[in-house]
């Protein structure tokens, strides 16, 4: 909660709205290997490949933890 507001989408194509900066967020998620796209306000958009693997989904997800761990210690840092 103190990175991800809210979950927006239906199946792979999901919308993240997110507490820190979308372009923000966006450098931390490519530091952790995973590309995502800005969509509006404060939103970063999944949109993987329709003949994405199990395995790809998990690594992609264990990724996006990543990411928000980086994203909650640079939240901290800057208050």
């Amino acid at each position: 909660p103190d990175v991800i507001v809210d979950i927006r989408g239906k199946g792979l194509l999901i919308g993240i709205k997110l507490v820190p900066n979308n372009r923000a967020f966006m450098g931390i998620a490519r530091d952790a290997g995973l590309l995502v796209a800005g969509g509006g306000e404060n939103i970063v958009r999944l949109l993987p490949s329709l003949l994405i693997t199990h395995a790809e989904i998990e690594e992609a997800v264990s990724r996006l933890a990543t990411a928000c761990e980086m994203a909650r210690a640079s939240l901290l840092q800057a208050a």
